[in-house]
């Protein structure tokens, strides 16, 4: 079954939608579907798949039922049609934030007893390169790959933790895939793996200034005067970045290299009593 809530475009998702159905039932056409939902013609649901044509609210939800969505899913078809079709910047904002709240529950939120894998910080990046790069248990290619470089064995122990954790899996074919798209520990989580994890990572991005050429990286520093109260505003902001960003690492289909993007803010004086 097709997972709605891994589409930013509602156009794909019904072409998608229509193979699948079609795939289990052959006489599933764009004229039964004109039929089902009363639009005018079968070559209008063609239009709507290949952008000619936009779909109002009232065929959103005939569509929704014709394909089985269950609410919450026909909620989010909904807000993606509202997404696509809109005009300004300020509304594509506002139903972006309202799509990626509806995407979060779908995010798999790691227990502590998974906490081992922020450890080392190449067990997260060796996850996300099999987004890219397929293994079949050669782990001194994988340990090549890793900037700064690890060693086989220290690869060989990370696939091991990430099996025995779920994290990812073998596939049919004998090649290591990841189990779940998108992770997190949830908000403000204080665990010492987290914050060793963090440190490791802050020392990476020293590394790097010195590591790769400046092409590859992006960083840059700012020192601003604020409020507590602004600072909250600040962490929320971030916070709905980080979402954006994860999702558009999600969509992305030409992945070819793992990031680690860093967002901090500290303090540098004492607060004013």
């Amino acid at each position: 079954m097709i997972d709605v809530y891994q589409y930013l475009d509602y156009r794909k998702l019904l072409k998608e939608l229509y193979q699948e159905r079609k795939a289990l039932n052959s006489n599933f056409s764009y004229r039964y579907i004109s039929l089902k939902t009363g639009i005018r013609s079968s070559g209008y649901f063609a239009n709507i798949l290949s952008g000619k044509s936009n779909i109002s609210l009232k065929l959103v939800l005939k569509l929704s039922h014709l394909f089985g969505l269950k609410r919450p899913e026909a909620e989010y078809f909904e807000l993606l049609v509202l997404f696509n079709q809109s005009k300004t910047h300020d509304e594509k904002n506002h139903l972006f934030d309202r799509i990626l709240k509806l995407k979060k529950s779908k995010v798999k939120t790691l227990l502590p007893e998974y906490y081992e894998y922020f450890n080392n910080w190449y067990y997260v990046v060796i996850r996300e390169m099999l987004d890219f790069h397929p293994c079949n248990g050669d782990f001194e290619e994988v340990a090549k790959r890793i900037s700064p470089p690890i060693t086989a064995k220290e690869a060989e122990r990370a696939f091991s933790v990430l099996e025995s954790l779920g994290l990812i899996q073998k596939n049919p074919k004998g090649y290591y895939e990841r189990a779940d798209a998108l992770i997190t520990t949830g908000e403000e989580v204080s665990s010492t793996a987290i914050v060793n994890f963090q440190k490791q990572t802050l020392d990476l991005a020293k590394r790097s200034i010195d590591l790769h050429p400046k092409e590859t990286r992006d960083i840059s520093t700012l020192t601003i005067s604020i409020s507590q109260k602004n600072l909250q505003r600040i962490k929320e902001r971030i916070r709905n970045v980080r979402r954006e960003i994860l999702e558009l690492a999600k969509a992305d289909p030409f992945t070819d290299t793992v990031y680690q993007l860093e967002f901090i803010a500290f303090p540098v004086t004492k607060p004013k009593e």
